[in-house]
């Protein structure tokens, strides 16, 4: 039989634990993220492992050229896909889930988060779903945010949505109109190392300079003995590295 004393210390230990979540809805109320939420960056691997992934696509033109070149050297890729693009350009996405390479979504629309709330955000996120399911069936489990944006807004909205975040740990800038495919390839060289994570760009304005470094950088690493994989499969071969 459960004592007086032991009745009056569950009692507290309840009390104890309404304090504590009554102290937390005023955190969540303020835009404060609801939990550690981080995005991933990279892992950690002993293994000569790095992930491609793909921003801003499908684009009808380089985007087919881009696949293309995956196919002539057997490589894997994550392509962030954005939904409007998705709708404009159905055949091409399918061609990327045809060709076994990984979807992610990177919202509908190319906005800027900083200036979204956090239902915009989410349901802005699942728009984008539903235009990748309905194309490919498929139901994307990676979220890019655009610009990589990371405020408590994002993160609620991410996490509500049930996504988890996937950054980078190796940026060439591949989308400035300043830089040449040489000058692409070689940040990447100079940078990467087991278990990074790649971004580079099938939509926007320099995507000609990035078909040039991508067939540059696959034979280079390739020769050093580097393996690529998709971002999924990367997650599985190594610690998260947030």
């Amino acid at each position: 039989m459960t004592t007086r004393k032991e009745l009056l210390a569950i009692k507290r230990l309840v009390l104890l634990f309404l304090l504590l979540v009554i102290a937390l809805v005023p955190l969540q109320a303020s835009g404060m993220p609801r939990a550690n939420y981080e995005p991933i960056h990279r892992i950690d691997t002993q293994r000569k492992i790095v992930a491609l992934t793909f921003d801003d696509g499908p684009d009808p033109v380089y985007t087919p050229l881009i696949l293309e070149t995956l196919h002539q050297y057997g490589v894997p890729a994550t392509f962030f896909v954005l939904g409007s693009q998705v709708d404009k350009y159905p055949k091409v996405i399918q061609w990327i889930k045809k060709a076994g390479h990984e979807i992610g979504n990177h919202g509908y629309f190319h906005h800027d988060l900083n200036k979204l709330t956090e239902q915009e955000i989410y349901d802005d996120i699942k728009r984008s779903e539903q235009s990748i399911l309905r194309t490919t069936g498929l139901l994307t489990q990676y979220y890019r945010p655009p610009g990589g944006v990371m405020s408590p807004n994002v993160m609620n909205a991410v996490q509500t949505s049930g996504y988890d975040i996937i950054h980078w740990s190796v940026d060439p800038r591949d989308w400035s109109l300043r830089r040449t495919a040489s000058v692409i390839a070689n940040s990447v060289k100079k940078h990467v190392t087991f278990g990074d994570i790649i971004l580079f760009h099938d939509g926007g304005l320099n995507q000609k300079q990035t078909l040039k470094a991508l067939r540059e950088l696959i034979i280079d690493l390739r020769q050093k003995g580097y393996k690529f994989v998709t971002v999924s499969q990367l997650l599985d071969n190594g610690k998260v590295k947030k």
